[in-house]
C-alpha cells in the first residue's frame, strides 16, 4: 500500500506561494496595493528610507517563502512520490531530514495504530499514524512531519490520499505476516522420520493351479 500527498492541497500551496511572490514584488517595487514609502515630491524622507529598507527585507522574506511553497508544490505534483509505503521489509515514510525516506523494519515494531489528536500549535485536530517501536537504533532522531513521543513515532497523516485508518490496518496485517514468517523460519525440522513400504503380494500356488486348469486343452 502507498499513500501520497493530496494533489489539491499541493495545488493550493503552489497558489499561495505564487500570491506571496506577487505581493512581495508589489511591496518592494510596484506599490499598487501596498503603501509607498514616505516621500517629499518624489524624494524619500528619512522615514521613507527606513520604510523602504523594511519593505525590501519583508519582500525578500515573502519571495523566499513563496518560492519554497510554489516550487515545492509543483515538484510534488510532478514527482508524485509516496509519503508512506507498507512493504515486506517494513514501513517506509518520507520523514527524514538528511535522507527523505526512512525505513522502519518490522522486527523493530511492536504495534501500529492511528489516532486523531489535537495539534499543540494551532489547536486543530489532526490524523496521525502511530508506530510504536522497541528499538530505535538506525532511526533518525530529527524528523519532519512527525515527532517522537518516547518509543512512539507519530507521523502526520493530515493530507494523505488514503485514510490513516486504512493505512494502519494494512500495516498491522503486514506486521502479523512478518511475525508468522519469522516463526516458521525458526521452527526446527522433525528429528524422527518415518519410512513406510508396501510389499508386493505374490499369487499363491492354489490360484496359479486354478488358472492352469481353466486353460483350454
Amino acid at each position: 500500500m502507498r499513500a501520497y500527498r493530496s494533489p489539491l492541497r499541493l495545488f493550493l500551496l503552489g497558489v499561495v506561494g505564487l500570491l506571496l511572490i506577487i505581493a512581495a514584488i508589489d511591496v518592494m517595487f510596484a506599490h499598487r496595493i501596498s503603501t509607498e514609502p514616505e516621500n517629499n515630491e518624489g524624494v524619500l524622507t528619512t522615514r521613507g528610507q527606513a520604510q523602504q529598507r523594511g519593505d525590501i527585507v519583508w519582500g525578500a522574506v515573502m519571495i523566499g517563502a513563496g518560492t519554497l511553497l510554489f516550487g515545492g508544490g509543483i515538484i510534488e505534483l510532478v514527482r508524485r512520490k509516496p509519503v508512506i509505503q507498507i512493504r515486506e521489509d517494513g514501513i517506509v515514510a518520507a520523514i527524514g531530514t538528511t535522507q527523505a525516506d526512512v525505513t522502519i523494519p518490522w522486527v523493530q515494531i511492536d504495534s501500529v495504530t492511528s489516532a486523531v489528536v489535537e495539534d499543540e500549535f494551532d489547536g486543530g485536530m489532526r490524523d496521525q499514524l502511530i508506530v510504536d517501536v522497541h528499538d530505535r537504533s538506525g532511526l533518525p532522531e530529527a524528523v519532519v512531519s512527525a515527532r517522537w513521543v518516547d518509543t512512539e513515532l507519530r507521523i502526520d497523516a493530515m493530507d494523505w490520499t488514503k485514510r490513516v485508518t486504512d493505512v494502519a490496518l494494512a500495516a498491522r496485517g503486514a506486521l502479523e505476516h512478518s511475525r508468522r514468517v519469522a516463526e516458521i523460519a525458526q521452527m526446527e525440522e522433525p528429528s524422527l522420520v518415518w519410512e513406510t513400504s508396501v510389499a508386493a503380494v505374490e499369487p499363491s500356488a492354489e490360484i496359479e493351479q486354478g488358472e492352469t486348469e481353466e486353460e483350454p486343452s
